[in-house]
């Protein structure tokens, strides 16, 4: 029994030499590893970073003094303008620098990235027949960017939904509508886009006053409102016609219907038009103008 100790005991002192040999090894081929790989992988992935945070800013910067005054006049269409290729430009920055920095940390740590690019080709291809859909949003967005068919911060109508643009990306939309609800629409489902602020805004609407109405007077009470509109400090800069009666629609079955238009900058359109209705109904009240019942 004595000796069958002793040889019990001498198989694991060896079996622990073998061990501490072993981790020695592998801590020495760690060291040695860590030595010629650790520094250039810790560099690779600290230029990704910078790049990353400051890249865009740069390419943003470099843009805004690129615009083209003659195509985004106003200040607001150029800062919509470059909010909208930041989007566009933060997804491209991000997504080349996540692709070179795994490349260059894939070649760093030995493997030889031919064959890997080759075999990421073929399952690009593969997937791409697989993700018509993803391909189809991901064209449309960049379409919808480089066309400039709305802008962050644009009021639009895009199918069914109506919201302000807060967001676009090559694949998907963000509209944020009246009651505060968020909604992402794929770009490639967008079949028609109405742009409410692009370019000026209108003010057109209808009203109907009874049969008997003086129409030589109510355009002249409707005209008058829309100069005082415009001589107001806050809508001096906004208007650019101010609102006036334009025509006599026809008869209606309450009455006669006419029409009035105006132009405003983008977007204040219902700010102006609910002013406009306040100093109407005060002005139809006191000239005995009566709306159609």
């Amino acid at each position: 029994m004595i000796h069958g100790y002793y040889i019990i005991r001498a198989m694991w002192d060896e079996f622990i030499k073998a061990i501490d040999s072993n981790l020695q090894e592998v801590g020495k081929d760690l060291g040695n590893w860590l030595s010629e790989h650790a520094f250039n992988i810790g560099v690779i992935l600290f230029g990704a970073w910078i790049i990353r945070h400051f890249g865009s800013k740069i390419i943003i910067e470099a843009l805004r003094h690129t615009l083209r005054t003659d195509l985004y006049p106003t200040q607001i269409d150029r800062e919509k303008r470059l909010k909208t290729l930041e989007s566009l430009v933060g997804a491209v920055v991000r997504v080349g620098i996540y692709i070179i920095a795994t490349i260059m940390i894939v070649g760093e740590l030995g493997i030889n990235t031919g064959p890997l690019l080759a075999s990421a080709g073929v399952l690009g291809v593969a997937i791409g027949f697989g993700a018509q859909s993803l391909i189809k949003d991901l064209v449309s967005g960049i379409f919808i960017i480089t066309e400039n068919q709305y802008r962050v911060g644009d009021t639009v109508k895009l199918g069914e939904v109506h919201g302000v643009v807060e967001g676009i990306t090559i694949r998907t939309t963000i509209l944020r509508d009246l009651n505060g609800h968020v909604h992402h629409i794929p770009n490639g489902s967008i079949s028609v886009t109405t742009n409410k602020t692009m370019d000026y805004g209108r003010i057109n609407e209808n009203i109907v006053v009874s049969i008997d109405t003086d129409l030589d007077r109510l355009a002249h009470v409707i005209d008058h409102v829309g100069e005082e509109l415009a001589a107001m400090p806050e809508f001096h800069r906004k208007i650019i016609d101010p609102p006036k009666m334009v025509s006599v629609k026809g008869f209606t079955e309450a009455g006669v219907s006419v029409k009035i238009l105006g132009k405003t900058v983008p977007a204040d359109e219902w700010r102006i038009k609910s002013e406009m209705y306040k100093r109407l109904k005060k002005a139809f009240v006191a000239n005995h103008i009566d709306l159609a019942k």
